[in-house]
C-alpha cells in the first residue's frame, strides 16, 4: 500500500520506525494514497480475517493468527419496540479482545523492519495481545504495566514469555515510561499508535460486509485510549470515500463515570483534561486518551453522542449479556451499558433503528 506517516499536528513526515513526531512529539497518522486503490481492490477474495483488507493496511503481508471475522450477532429484545440490535463480538479474537487486530498489524510491521524487541504499555489486554503475537513471530516483548494492574491478565502475559516492567502509577505513567525507554534504546514501540489504529479500523469493514453495506444508524463503542473509536471512524470514512456506504453511522462513545475524560470534554465543549482512573473496568481505565482529539473529531463528524455509565450499570450490562450467551469483562460490556442507558432515556429515538454494540473483550479471568 502506498502511504506515508504524517504528524497530526505539524505535518512532519516520519519513517516507519517512528512512534511519535520527531519534531513536536505529537501522534502520527497513516496517510493512504487512495488514488492507487479502486473499490474492486478493497477486499481480497479468498482471504480470511483482516487479511481480506490487506490492500488497505500499511504492511506487505499480515502475519495472521486468526484475528478478525468476528461474529455480528443479532439479539432479540422484543420489549424494545423494533430496535434491531447487533453485538459485534470481538471476544472471539485469539486473545479474546479487539486488540489482536492492531497487534497483527504492528507486529507484522515490526517483523518487516527486522525488529528484535518491542516495548508496550498496557492495562492488560494489549500487553497480552502484543506478547502473544511477538512470541509467534520470534520477537522479544517487554510490557510496561501498573503495579496495581489486573493480576489475572499479568499472569497470562507471563505465559507468553514476555518481560514485565512494573510502574508505580496508572496507564499514562506506564505509557510515559515505555516511551522513554523506546526513545533511549531506539526500540520499536507497540500500543495505541498509528499502525494499531489501522488494524482497529477493520472492525468497520467487517460490520459493513456483515450488514451487506447497510450501515447501522448507531454504533456504540467503549473508549479507553480512543484508538478503536477513532479507527472505526476512519474505516467508515474510507468506505464512504469509495462509495461503498452512502452515509456515516452516528458514533456513540461510552466510558465509566469514574474515568470519563472524553465524555466531559465533548459534552462541555472543552479540551480533554487528565482524570485519575477509578474504575473496575481496567481495560478502559485511561485518564488521558492518546487518540482523544481524533475521537472528538469522530463524534463531531457523525453528530454522535458521548455517555458515561455507572459501575453498577456496567456490571448489570455484563450480566445481561450472559443471558444471550455472550461473556464479557467489564470494559467489554461498557458499550452495552451505554446503549441501555440511552434507550431508557429516549426510546423514540431508536424505534426501527439499526444499532451495533461492540463487545470489545472477555479477558478478565472472572468469566473464563
Amino acid at each position: 500500500m502506498d502511504y506515508r506517516l504524517a504528524c497530526t499536528k505539524c505535518g512532519h513526515i516520519e519513517d516507519d520506525s517512528a512512534f511519535r513526531c520527531g519534531k513536536c512529539g505529537s501522534i502520527l497518522e497513516v496517510k493512504i494514497n487512495y488514488k492507487k486503490l479502486g473499490r474492486s481492490k478493497l477486499v481480497i477474495k479468498g482471504r480470511a480475517g483482516i487479511g481480506r483488507y490487506e490492500n488497505l493496511l500499511p504492511v506487505k503481508r499480515i502475519a495472521t493468527l486468526g484475528e478478525g471475522n468476528t461474529p455480528l450477532r443479532k439479539i432479540d429484545r422484543s420489549e424494545m419496540g423494533g430496535v434491531k440490535i447487533f453485538l459485534k463480538l470481538e471476544t472471539e479474537n485469539p486473545t479474546k479482545t479487539f486488540k489482536d487486530r492492531g497487534s497483527a498489524v504492528e507486529l507484522s510491521k515490526a517483523k518487516e523492519l527486522g525488529v528484535k524487541e518491542v516495548y508496550c504499555a498496557s492495562t492488560g489486554n494489549m500487553g497480552l495481545s502484543v506478547a502473544h503475537y511477538a512470541k509467534h513471530l520470534g520477537i522479544n516483548a517487554t510490557i510496561f504495566i501498573s503495579k496495581g494492574g489486573n493480576k489475572a491478565k499479568i499472569k497470562k502475559i507471563r505465559l507468553q514469555d514476555a518481560a514485565i516492567k512494573y510502574v508505580d502509577g496508572d496507564f499514562n505513567k506506564a505509557l510515559k515510561a515505555a516511551e522513554i525507554f523506546a526513545w533511549k534504546d531506539g526500540a520499536f514501540i507497540c500500543g495505541d499508535y498509528h499502525f494499531r489504529k489501522e488494524g482497529q479500523k477493520t472492525v468497520a469493514y467487517e460490520i459493513a460486509e456483515q450488514l451487506n453495506d447497510k450501515i447501522p444508524d448507531y454504533i456504540f463503542i467503549p473508549v479507553g485510549n480512543g484508538t478503536l473509536f477513532s479507527g472505526v471512524y476512519k474505516g467508515f470514512e474510507e468506505l464512504h470515500k469509495f462509495k461503498v456506504i452512502r452515509k456515516m453511522p452516528r458514533m456513540v462513545a461510552v466510558q465509566s463515570e469514574q474515568c470519563d475524560p472524553l465524555i466531559r470534554a465533548y459534552n462541555n465543549k472543552k479540551d480533554i483534561k487528565y482524570m485519575k482512573p477509578n474504575t473496575e473496568a481496567d481495560a478502559i481505565a485511561v485518564g488521558y486518551p492518546t487518540f482523544g482529539s481524533e475521537s472528538l473529531a469522530a463524534l463531531r463528524g457523525t453528530h454522535g453522542a458521548a455517555i458515561g455509565v455507572s459501575e453498577d450499570a456496567i456490571e448489570g450490562a455484563v450480566r445481561l449479556l450472559e443471558d444471550y450467551g455472550v461473556y464479557a469483562e467489564l470494559g467489554g460490556g461498557t458499550a452495552f451499558a451505554g446503549f441501555l442507558k440511552m434507550y431508557a432515556k429516549d426510546r423514540k429515538k431508536f424505534k426501527g433503528k439499526r444499532v451495533v454494540v461492540v463487545v470489545t473483550g472477555n479477558n478478565e479471568g472472572r468469566f473464563v
